[in-house]
């Protein structure tokens, strides 16, 4: 794995923070992630949605193709994890009541994190200190709001499509 993040800038007009970001955390070039996705999630599946809700993105199921396809995993780790009942799946109730162990689990660690920046559905790549945006800049973590952290660790061996 790289030591240092290299700091990519999607293009204006491009949606790709989800492979922007896997790309920084890998150090691997974006239009190869996209030639092995087999797509680059700029099709408006949706066209009665403003940009960049129109498009069809990527999932996080296939980032974890790539990522395990070199030989890594991703952990996901919930910023604010809740269960309910299965009688009553509307009630929600908070296993952790703050957000000390997310940190704590995500502290030093490199990662996706997904959530918002200033309102807006986000992913950025994430050294275990600074986030690492796709749109060109750095910041720290108060400048995000996190739903979710899914966290780069080594696997035993790689494998194989």
């Amino acid at each position: 794995m790289v030591s240092t993040i290299r700091l990519l800038r999607m293009p204006s007009g491009v949606h790709q923070c989800l492979v922007y970001s896997l790309a920084m955390l890998l150090d691997e070039d974006v239009d190869v992630l996209i030639q092995e996705l087999g797509h680059d999630g700029m099709v408006k599946d949706w066209p009665e949605h403003p940009i960049p809700h129109c498009y069809n993105g990527h999932h996080i199921q296939e980032i974890i193709d790539l990522v395990l396809a070199r030989g890594y995993s991703l952990t996901p780790i919930e910023s604010y994890p809740r269960y309910a009942s299965a009688m009553d799946p509307s009630n929600w109730k908070p296993v952790y009541s703050n957000g000390a162990r997310f940190l704590r689990q995500i502290s030093g660690r490199r990662g996706i994190l997904i959530g918002q920046y200033r309102g807006r559905g986000h992913a950025v790549a994430w050294d275990g200190d600074i986030i690492w945006d796709p749109n060109g800049k750095t910041y720290g973590i108060g400048d995000f709001a996190p739903s979710e952290c899914w966290l780069l660790d080594i696997t035993s061996q790689k494998r194989s499509h």
